[in-house]
């Protein structure tokens, strides 16, 4: 029996496949986030991925954690298109936060940041949940990879305004986006639609360079740590955690690794809410999702 676990996020998407209940493989395809790439877009990504990892094999369940599926309408829409792509196959579709959650948290209360090419906080207490963020890139996603990197890019637009100095941080942007000058600059900006994995890119480097002490970076790493705060302590204050010594579990690119975010991150919950205890999943949202795949098979 073959099943599949899907983790469909704004820059990557990652399928995990087993065979009678033992892993076999993991193979990763494009961005597949619902919201921001469209409905269509996201199924066929999901779609061509589970074919390419299933290797001409019919699976016998697929479960998705999808980013961009906080709406009942979208998560619908999604498993729709899916399951008629795997008429054979036992298909779900659920929000990507719940997956996230589970795969460091398996029972019981708890909460989850995820900071990847966006944001969002979600937590549970008993028969309550909260859900924090996860807005998207041009309501929310504060402290994201896309914040980030947009942090940085604004930056450089001062720089081309000669509000501020250069630097290696602008210096980065320049490359990223092709923009020497002011006018490359705004037409890598606006002159076709914005993609948010282009800009989340940067932030990787970002981080790397506030590590290593650079000023500018060290600012918006700073102002990032804050927001990522903000978005799990409101997600805790909701279910009344917050003063319950909570489990809360990183997820996403940005803080599977230790860095200046996470530790400035951590530092700051630490201080902030009592007995936390901070946690990240042993399995990726794929694995995790994969075993949830086996018990519907």
């Amino acid at each position: 029996m073959i099943c599949i676990g899907v983790d469909a996020g704004g820059s990557s998407t990652t399928v995990a496949l087993s065979k009678d209940g033992t892993f076999v493989r993991e193979t990763t395809a494009g961005a597949a986030n619902a919201t921001t790439s469209g409905i269509d877009t996201a199924a066929g990504v999901i779609v061509a991925g589970v074919r390419s990892a299933a290797e001409g094999e019919e699976p016998a369940a697929i479960y998705i954690a999808a980013a961009g599926s906080g709406r009942k309408s979208t998560t619908h829409a999604l498993r729709e298109r899916i399951a008629t792509a795997f008429p054979r196959a036992k298909v779900v579709v659920a929000d990507d936060t719940v997956i996230a959650l589970r795969a460091a948290v398996p029972e019981g209360d708890g909460a989850v940041l995820i900071a990847g090419t966006g944001s969002v906080a979600y937590a549970v207490h008993g028969e309550r949940e909260h859900r924090a963020g996860g807005l998207g890139y041009l309501a929310g996603d504060e402290g994201s990879a896309f914040w980030i990197g947009m942090q940085a890019a604004k930056l450089y637009g001062r720089v081309l305004d000669g509000r501020a100095n250069r630097d290696e941080t602008t210096d980065l942007v320049s490359r990223a986006l092709h923009a020497p000058d002011r006018d490359a600059f705004i037409a890598a900006l606006y002159d076709a639609p914005l993609q948010p994995a282009a800009i989340a890119s940067i932030a990787p480097s970002i981080i790397a360079f506030a590590g290593k002490g650079n000023r500018a970076s060290t600012k918006i790493v700073q102002q990032a740590a804050q927001e990522l705060g903000d978005l799990i302590k409101a997600a805790l204050k909701a279910v009344d955690l917050i003063e319950a010594s909570p489990t809360v579990a990183f997820a996403g690119g940005l803080l599977r690794e230790n860095s200046l975010l996470s530790f400035l991150l951590e530092t700051r919950l630490i201080g902030d809410v009592p007995g936390i205890a901070i946690v990240k999943a042993a399995d990726g949202p794929a694995r995790a999702a994969l075993r949830l795949a086996e018990r519907l098979g």
